[in-house]
């Protein structure tokens, strides 16, 4: 069964809402899509802006402009868990948006619990993580819900780089901690060199991997992770690479020889 995290009440800097308490979004509000996101918006970041097209709010002393991105529900022995994407970014000076390849977008990840009358907070990241590039998050499809333990479940977020014709690929997987959504590390999955090989320069290569949670009876929260080939153009490339859960660190310990692959 999925548990609920019970959380110490703690005064979380920027947010109106602590984890283990009530928020103000009512439980009806989610018979309605529309209703519930607009609820969650104004409850965690602030009023909707007409000009801009986006819920504006202040995360850490910088402005945000954020939107709905991805909602997930997980219902177990009866209960109902929420899981909202919410992607946007940084407000720039006249209110754009930021315009260079570094320039990442703000991810916010909530995670919410049914409640008789209100929902209740389980967990949530800083609410404007930056993700992605030219100022835009990794699209909806990059983010998968998953089970990545006996009794967890957490995101994957796919994203990526080129650069000098070399694409590197790769998942942050997100997980429960406490009453905070964490970043449990990156895992390489893809690497090519399309756009440097050929026409008398480099031979072109294409390695791609998948995740696999290797979910075990025995394990305490979240699972090691097997990253097993898809496709190659080298057939003495690894079947999969073992990475593990480190539960000291909190961490995925991506070993170096799929970094040595994957890596660009």
């Amino acid at each position: 069964m999925l548990k609920f995290l019970v959380a110490a009440l703690l005064a979380l800097a920027a947010g109106p809402a602590v984890a283990g308490v009530q928020t103000s979004i009512p439980a009806s509000a989610t018979q309605s899509p529309k209703a519930f996101w607009a609820a969650v918006m104004e409850e965690f970041y602030g009023p909707y802006s007409t000009r801009q097209k986006c819920w504006l709010g202040t995360v850490e002393g910088k402005a945000v402009c954020m939107r709905p991105h991805r909602l997930d529900t997980v219902v177990e022995g009866g209960a109902s868990r929420y899981y909202l994407v919410i992607g946007g970014y940084e407000l720039q000076e006249g209110g754009g948006r930021p315009d260079c390849h570094a320039c990442a977008g703000s991810i916010g990840l909530i995670v919410l619990g049914g409640g008789s009358s209100r929902l209740e907070l389980v967990a949530r990241n800083s609410l404007a993580e930056p993700a992605g590039s030219w100022g835009e998050v990794p699209g909806e499809k990059q983010f998968r819900l998953q089970r990545i333990g006996p009794a967890a479940y957490g995101w994957t977020m796919e994203s990526g780089y080129t650069g000098q014709g070399y694409t590197g690929v790769g998942e942050t997987v997100f997980g429960l901690v406490g009453d905070k959504v964490a970043d449990l590390g990156f895992i390489n999955t893809h690497s090519d060199n399309s756009g440097a090989c050929g026409d008398g320069m480099a031979a072109c290569y294409a390695h791609d991997y998948e995740l696999i949670f290797d979910i075990a009876p025995g394990d305490t929260r979240f699972s090691d992770v097997i990253v097993r080939r898809l496709d190659s153009t080298d057939p003495k490339s690894p079947a999969s690479f073992a990475v593990p859960f480190n539960r000291q660190t909190l961490s995925y310990d991506v070993p170096q020889a799929l970094s040595d692959l994957l890596g660009i």
